[in-house]
């Protein structure tokens, strides 16, 4: 029980410090952003960040840089937990790739979520040829970057030849992963011009 309390805390904290520079561009809407992380108000409903198209929920998915090279393709990212990743700056899927996003409770972590990402063809097919990628190489991560900001690094989950959405496991907190699902559509329609 007290392990549990511990994570939910750092997770809070990480949170906070994560939302910082999108909590400062909101123009007085802050508040709404940390409401699901007030525990005594669970009866709250959580209202997801909707502003113009590219401006939240924009997310990217880079190659972590294991060894930097110095290369001018290599750019540094701030995480969640404030440190900072080296990822290709070049993105290898974008929100241009990704039609929408469904955020899946996960039974067994109440408050936390996987995604659902529904890519375009082009989309599947870089998917598909990561996914094959991954598996020759142990060192190979991807980082899931919203606004930005380096979320998590995972392993791609290989997409077979005639599917065109993939899960990302998580796990993601409540805030960012229905901040993600609400602007993912529009995001789409702003970044691929549709």
């Amino acid at each position: 029980m007290t392990t549990s309390k511990h994570t939910f805390r750092f997770l809070c904290t990480a949170f906070c410090l994560a939302a910082f520079p999108l909590l400062t561009s909101c123009n007085g809407s802050a508040s709404s952003i940390l409401d699901p992380l007030n525990v005594d108000n669970k009866d709250e409903v959580y209202k997801p960040v909707v502003g113009q198209p590219g401006e939240f929920g924009v997310v990217s998915i880079h190659e972590v840089i294991r060894h930097k090279r110095g290369d001018e393709k290599e750019v540094e990212v701030g995480t969640m937990f404030g440190d900072e990743i080296i990822v290709d700056r070049n993105p290898l899927l974008d929100s241009s790739d990704i039609i929408s996003i469904e955020a899946i409770a996960i039974n067994d972590l109440p408050g936390f979520y996987k995604l659902r990402l529904h890519l375009t063809q082009d989309g599947g097919k870089i998917w598909r040829k990561i996914s094959v990628d991954s598996r020759d190489s142990t060192a190979f991560s991807l980082a899931f970057l919203i606004d930005s900001v380096s979320y998590r690094t995972f392993k791609p989950r290989f997409l077979y030849s005639d599917e065109d959405t993939v899960v990302i496991d998580g796990p993601f907190d409540e805030p960012a992963a229905l901040n993600i699902e609400a602007n993912a559509i529009r995001n789409f329609m702003y970044f691929s011009q549709q």
